[in-house]
Protein backbone atom coordinates (compact mmCIF):
# COMPACT_ATOMS: atom_id res chain seq x y z
CA UNK A 1 0.00 0.00 0.00
CA UNK A 2 0.83 3.73 -0.50
CA UNK A 3 -0.14 6.98 -0.20
CA UNK A 4 -0.51 9.25 -3.29
CA UNK A 5 0.58 12.98 -2.93
CA UNK A 6 0.00 15.70 -5.23
CA UNK A 7 1.89 18.43 -5.38
CA UNK A 8 0.84 21.72 -6.85
CA UNK A 9 2.65 25.05 -7.51
CA UNK A 10 0.42 27.66 -6.58
CA UNK A 11 -0.98 30.14 -9.45
CA UNK A 12 1.02 32.86 -10.92
CA UNK A 13 1.87 35.97 -8.83
CA UNK A 14 3.05 39.30 -9.55
CA UNK A 15 6.45 38.51 -8.32
CA UNK A 16 6.50 35.73 -10.70
CA UNK A 17 5.59 38.18 -13.53
CA UNK A 18 8.41 40.22 -12.53
CA UNK A 19 10.78 37.17 -12.25
CA UNK A 20 11.37 38.23 -8.72
CA UNK A 21 12.94 36.06 -5.79
CA UNK A 22 9.24 35.72 -3.44
CA UNK A 23 10.75 33.14 -1.16
CA UNK A 24 8.60 33.92 2.06
CA UNK A 25 7.87 36.97 0.95
CA UNK A 26 3.97 37.53 -0.67
CA UNK A 27 2.26 39.07 -3.51
CA UNK A 28 -1.08 38.23 -4.54
CA UNK A 29 -2.09 36.14 -7.69
CA UNK A 30 -2.46 37.51 -10.66
CA UNK A 31 -6.02 37.69 -13.08
CA UNK A 32 -3.33 34.85 -14.91
CA UNK A 33 -2.79 33.06 -11.49
CA UNK A 34 -6.26 32.67 -10.62
CA UNK A 35 -6.57 30.93 -13.98
CA UNK A 36 -3.87 28.41 -13.05
CA UNK A 37 -5.63 27.83 -10.43
CA UNK A 38 -8.68 26.74 -11.29
CA UNK A 39 -7.38 24.63 -14.55
CA UNK A 40 -5.75 22.49 -12.45
CA UNK A 41 -8.40 22.93 -10.18
CA UNK A 42 -10.53 21.13 -12.92
CA UNK A 43 -8.01 18.51 -13.51
CA UNK A 44 -8.29 17.29 -10.16
CA UNK A 45 -12.06 17.48 -9.78
CA UNK A 46 -12.45 13.64 -10.50
CA UNK A 47 -9.89 13.00 -7.77
CA UNK A 48 -10.77 11.73 -4.31
CA UNK A 49 -9.24 13.40 -2.39
CA UNK A 50 -8.68 12.52 1.16
CA UNK A 51 -6.25 15.48 2.77
CA UNK A 52 -5.69 18.69 1.23
CA UNK A 53 -2.56 20.93 3.07
CA UNK A 54 -1.11 23.55 2.14
CA UNK A 55 1.84 26.33 2.90
CA UNK A 56 0.97 28.98 5.50
CA UNK A 57 1.61 31.69 2.79
CA UNK A 58 -1.33 33.38 1.52
CA UNK A 59 -0.35 32.51 -2.35
CA UNK A 60 -0.23 29.04 -1.49
CA UNK A 61 -3.66 29.43 0.42
CA UNK A 62 -5.45 31.29 -1.83
CA UNK A 63 -4.57 28.74 -4.75
CA UNK A 64 -5.89 25.50 -2.78
CA UNK A 65 -9.35 27.44 -1.81
CA UNK A 66 -9.58 27.95 -5.77
CA UNK A 67 -8.85 24.32 -5.88
CA UNK A 68 -12.11 23.75 -3.47
CA UNK A 69 -13.94 25.61 -4.79
CA UNK A 70 -13.72 23.71 -8.53
CA UNK A 71 -14.12 20.16 -6.39
CA UNK A 72 -17.73 18.68 -6.60
CA UNK A 73 -17.57 16.71 -3.76
CA UNK A 74 -14.95 18.44 -1.59
CA UNK A 75 -16.01 17.73 1.63
CA UNK A 76 -13.24 20.40 3.20
CA UNK A 77 -14.03 23.94 3.51
CA UNK A 78 -10.32 25.31 4.10
CA UNK A 79 -6.83 23.45 3.06
CA UNK A 80 -4.98 22.76 6.43
CA UNK A 81 -1.93 25.21 6.70
CA UNK A 82 1.75 23.93 7.38
CA UNK A 83 5.00 25.77 8.06
CA UNK A 84 6.71 23.36 6.37
CA UNK A 85 4.99 23.25 2.71
CA UNK A 86 6.55 26.66 2.64
CA UNK A 87 8.78 28.02 -0.31
CA UNK A 88 12.35 27.97 0.39
CA UNK A 89 13.65 31.11 2.38
CA UNK A 90 15.70 34.02 0.33
CA UNK A 91 16.85 35.86 2.98
CA UNK A 92 18.67 39.27 1.72
CA UNK A 93 17.45 38.30 -2.06
CA UNK A 94 13.90 38.39 -0.88
CA UNK A 95 12.10 41.04 -3.44
CA UNK A 96 15.03 41.39 -5.74
CA UNK A 97 15.57 39.62 -9.37
CA UNK A 98 16.27 36.46 -9.80
CA UNK A 99 19.24 37.66 -11.79
CA UNK A 100 20.38 39.41 -9.10
CA UNK A 101 20.74 35.83 -6.63
CA UNK A 102 21.93 33.89 -9.60
CA UNK A 103 25.01 36.63 -10.12
CA UNK A 104 25.55 36.74 -6.43
CA UNK A 105 26.29 32.94 -5.98
CA UNK A 106 27.93 32.30 -9.39
CA UNK A 107 30.71 33.79 -8.11
CA UNK A 108 30.86 31.47 -5.64
CA UNK A 109 30.26 28.76 -8.03
CA UNK A 110 33.48 29.57 -10.19
CA UNK A 111 30.70 30.51 -13.29
CA UNK A 112 28.52 32.94 -14.17
CA UNK A 113 25.01 32.20 -14.29
CA UNK A 114 21.59 34.57 -15.18
CA UNK A 115 18.92 32.32 -13.33
CA UNK A 116 18.72 30.38 -10.08
CA UNK A 117 17.61 27.73 -12.35
CA UNK A 118 20.84 27.44 -13.86
CA UNK A 119 22.65 27.75 -10.73
CA UNK A 120 20.48 24.19 -9.36
CA UNK A 121 20.99 22.42 -12.89
CA UNK A 122 24.99 22.93 -12.73
CA UNK A 123 25.14 22.36 -8.23
CA UNK A 124 22.22 20.29 -7.86
CA UNK A 125 19.95 21.75 -5.48
CA UNK A 126 21.85 21.31 -2.04
CA UNK A 127 25.02 22.68 -3.43
CA UNK A 128 22.80 25.78 -5.07
CA UNK A 129 21.28 26.60 -1.99
CA UNK A 130 24.42 26.26 -0.17
CA UNK A 131 25.91 28.95 -2.35
CA UNK A 132 22.81 31.25 -1.79
CA UNK A 133 23.42 31.61 1.85
CA UNK A 134 26.74 31.92 1.57
CA UNK A 135 26.04 34.54 -1.00
CA UNK A 136 23.27 35.99 1.48
CA UNK A 137 25.33 39.51 3.07
CA UNK A 138 22.79 38.54 6.10
CA UNK A 139 23.43 34.42 5.69
CA UNK A 140 20.16 34.06 6.80
CA UNK A 141 19.29 32.37 3.15
CA UNK A 142 17.94 28.41 3.73
CA UNK A 143 20.86 26.02 3.31
CA UNK A 144 20.75 22.70 2.83
CA UNK A 145 20.51 21.79 5.99
CA UNK A 146 18.08 23.78 6.92
CA UNK A 147 16.03 22.75 4.21
CA UNK A 148 16.50 18.53 4.21
CA UNK A 149 15.52 18.93 7.59
CA UNK A 150 12.36 20.91 6.88
CA UNK A 151 11.79 18.49 3.76
CA UNK A 152 12.15 15.52 6.21
CA UNK A 153 9.82 16.32 8.47
CA UNK A 154 7.27 17.30 6.34
CA UNK A 155 7.67 13.74 4.19
CA UNK A 156 7.83 12.31 7.19
CA UNK A 157 4.21 13.95 8.59
CA UNK A 158 3.03 12.47 5.04
CA UNK A 159 3.78 8.89 5.48
CA UNK A 160 1.36 9.15 8.84
CA UNK A 161 -1.36 9.30 6.79
CA UNK A 162 -3.44 6.24 6.56
CA UNK A 163 -2.38 3.92 3.07
CA UNK A 164 -4.22 4.47 0.15
CA UNK A 165 -5.09 8.31 0.81
CA UNK A 166 -4.94 10.41 -1.92
CA UNK A 167 -3.34 13.93 -0.66
CA UNK A 168 -2.99 16.81 -2.67
CA UNK A 169 -0.23 19.79 -0.83
CA UNK A 170 -0.07 23.34 -2.77
CA UNK A 171 3.58 25.25 -2.11
CA UNK A 172 5.73 26.18 -4.40
CA UNK A 173 7.92 26.26 -6.98
CA UNK A 174 11.49 26.11 -5.27
CA UNK A 175 10.72 23.51 -2.54
CA UNK A 176 8.80 21.20 -4.59
CA UNK A 177 11.90 21.19 -6.96
CA UNK A 178 14.06 20.53 -4.08
CA UNK A 179 12.08 17.61 -2.88
CA UNK A 180 12.38 16.45 -6.57
CA UNK A 181 16.26 16.78 -6.03
CA UNK A 182 16.35 14.60 -3.13
CA UNK A 183 14.07 12.00 -4.00
CA UNK A 184 13.88 11.51 -7.30
CA UNK A 185 16.04 10.11 -10.18
CA UNK A 186 19.39 10.61 -8.98
CA UNK A 187 21.20 13.13 -11.70
CA UNK A 188 18.17 14.07 -13.04
CA UNK A 189 17.90 17.53 -13.66
CA UNK A 190 14.40 18.64 -12.69
CA UNK A 191 13.39 22.42 -13.75
CA UNK A 192 11.38 24.66 -11.50
CA UNK A 193 8.10 24.07 -12.08
CA UNK A 194 5.38 26.36 -14.21
CA UNK A 195 2.26 27.95 -11.55
CA UNK A 196 -0.50 25.61 -11.20
CA UNK A 197 1.69 22.33 -12.10
CA UNK A 198 2.12 19.56 -9.72
CA UNK A 199 4.50 16.64 -8.87
CA UNK A 200 3.06 13.11 -7.55
CA UNK A 201 5.03 11.28 -5.14
CA UNK A 202 4.49 7.84 -3.92
CA UNK A 203 5.10 7.34 -0.38
CA UNK A 204 5.29 4.04 1.78
CA UNK A 205 6.93 4.17 4.96
CA UNK A 206 10.21 3.08 3.58
CA UNK A 207 10.36 4.97 -0.06
CA UNK A 208 9.23 7.96 -1.74
CA UNK A 209 8.58 8.64 -5.32
CA UNK A 210 8.82 11.04 -8.06
CA UNK A 211 5.73 9.68 -10.27
CA UNK A 212 5.54 12.46 -12.37
CA UNK A 213 6.82 15.96 -12.41
CA UNK A 214 5.67 19.48 -13.56
CA UNK A 215 2.24 18.03 -15.39
CA UNK A 216 -0.70 19.70 -16.02
CA UNK A 217 -2.45 16.38 -15.44
CA UNK A 218 -2.95 13.51 -13.23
Amino acid sequence: MAITVYFVRHGETYFNRFARLQGWSDTPLTEKGKMNAQKIGKVLADLRIDYLFSSDLKRAVDTARILIAEHPTASMKEPVQKKFFREVFYGSFEGHSNEEGAIWASYLGGKRFRRIGELVDEFGVEKAHDLLKEADPAHLAEDSKELNARVEQAIAFLQDLPDDSNVVVVAHGSIIQYIAGMYGEPGHKYENLHNGALMKLQLTSKKTTVVAYNQFEL
